[in-house]
């Protein structure tokens, strides 16, 4: 069966952490997934630049990316800002869908931010996706950790409760 653990959330919250994470213990209970971060896509793209144009054309890209990938039966972990509603929606009505939203204080994301991204956006140097465009809250998110107060350890033992008792896994 094929499904998509979604984890979503400003720069610098803590998603890709989470989804190397998560793909590592689905491996090592016996299930190949794939992980994709959102600058594996734009590299995919060539699209390296961040404008409110290039953000959209990589949302249509994930969306066809997806259908390919459930069509093989690919389990996938996406680590995506994601910052609009209606293309987490697409994803939803794409393939079954975990989706896992992080999210911490402004000061610490700040704080971890090892590629300067918030300087640049503040300096109106680039388009920040989640911060220079708001961030649309996700309702209904199914998980929501804020990663200032919760260790990577726990985060990965709720979503793997989630995904067994959805059925997802054994």
């Amino acid at each position: 069966m094929s499904f998509l653990t979604l984890i979503t959330g400003p720069s610098s919250s803590g998603k890709t952490t989470l989804a190397k994470a998560l793909n590592e213990k689905l491996r090592e209970i016996g299930v190949f997934s794939l992980h994709m971060d959102g600058m594996e896509f734009r590299k995919m793209l060539s699209e390296l630049d961040f404008t409110k144009e290039s953000v959209l054309k990589m949302e249509d890209f994930i969306v066809n990316f997806t259908k390919v990938m459930k069509e093989k039966g690919v389990v996938l972990i996406y680590s995506l800002v994601a910052h609009r509603k209606s293309f987490r929606e697409r994803l939803k009505e794409e393939i079954p869908t975990l989706h896992v939203h992080l999210r911490a204080p402004m000061n610490v994301l700040k704080e971890r931010d090892s590629k300067g991204v918030y300087e640049k956006a503040d300096g109106k140097e680039m388009f920040l996706p989640g911060y220079t465009e708001p961030f649309e809250e996700p309702i209904g998110s199914d998980l929501d950790f804020d990663t200032s107060k919760i260790s990577i350890d726990e985060e990965i033992e709720l979503v793997l409760k989630e995904l067994r008792e959805r059925g997802w896994l054994k």
